[in-house]
């Protein structure tokens, strides 16, 4: 299949840029009409498809005209398409909006731009909308106010409801490709690490199915995982901590 770009040639800075990672993304219409309804339609959206099989760009043909951006062509991953992403951003702040993802509703863009012109944080958290197959199951998962290190041993922030500084990947890097599954929590420990201001939104920005590749077990998972924990805590840390989710994850290394 021959790769389809687009590309407006937009001359100014936005103060925010959405980006669409997919591939073979059965939810990708859903993804679309969530960022096309939005009130407040002041920022870049930036669609990265990684050459798709299945139907996708058929389901995105009738929002093009919205997208700023539109490139389809093989690509190593997600994290190889959402560095790609950042590298065609013009956003101050970007927001990972990834296929089958959606804003909580029409107005969460509009709710966020004060926060983002006022530059607080480096980084704006908002909480998150969990779908589940069962909608009894579902539910608004809640950040606290304050974040520290400590907070990532056995939690993650949702990158759907995140809106972050496009120069902290200049200064720190693009999401690292070795990882194929946590390098979305990687990122946010090198963050923590090097001092990067984070503030939190008290209303839900996105809501996300709990399918993703980093909700499935599997032994490489569980490889990053120890591989990541281990880069940033240290073993002593690891294999002392009595948090259940550490002592399943460390019980044969120890």
């Amino acid at each position: 299949m021959s790769a389809v770009s687009e590309n407006k040639g937009i001359a100014m800075q936005n103060l925010l840029s959405v980006i669409t990672v997919c591939r073979n993304e059965p939810f990708i219409e859903s993804t679309c009409k969530s960022v096309c309804v939005q009130t407040n339609q002041d920022f870049e959206w930036i669609i990265v498809d990684g050459a798709s099989t299945d139907g996708t760009l058929d389901k995105i043909r009738p929002y093009r005209g919205r997208a700023d951006i539109l490139i389809s062509e093989p690509d190593a991953g997600i994290y190889p398409a959402m560095n790609k992403g950042i590298g065609l951003a013009r956003g101050k702040y970007l927001l990972f909006l990834n296929g089958g993802d959606l804003l909580y509703n029409d107005t969460t863009l509009a709710r966020v731009m004060p926060y983002l012109n006022r530059e607080a944080a480096d980084v704006f958290y908002g909480d998150s909308y969990r779908l589940f197959e069962k909608e009894r199951d579902c539910f608004i998962k809640t950040y606290p106010d304050k974040i520290d290190k400590s907070f990532f041993l056995n939690n993650t922030l949702a990158h759907q409801s995140s809106f972050i500084k496009k120069d902290l990947f200049a200064r720190f890097g693009g999401y690292r490709e070795d990882f194929k599954i946590v390098s979305d929590k990687e990122k946010w420990l090198c963050f923590i690490d090097n001092g990067v201001r984070f503030a939190h939104l008290r209303f839900p920005c996105s809501r996300f199915r709990m399918n993703g590749i980093s909700r499935q077990p599997s032994e490489r998972l569980k490889e990053e995982k120890i591989k990541m924990l281990k880069e940033y805590y240290g073993e002593k840390t690891l294999y002392d901590s009595e948090l259940p989710y550490l002592k399943d994850l460390f019980s044969k290394e120890r």
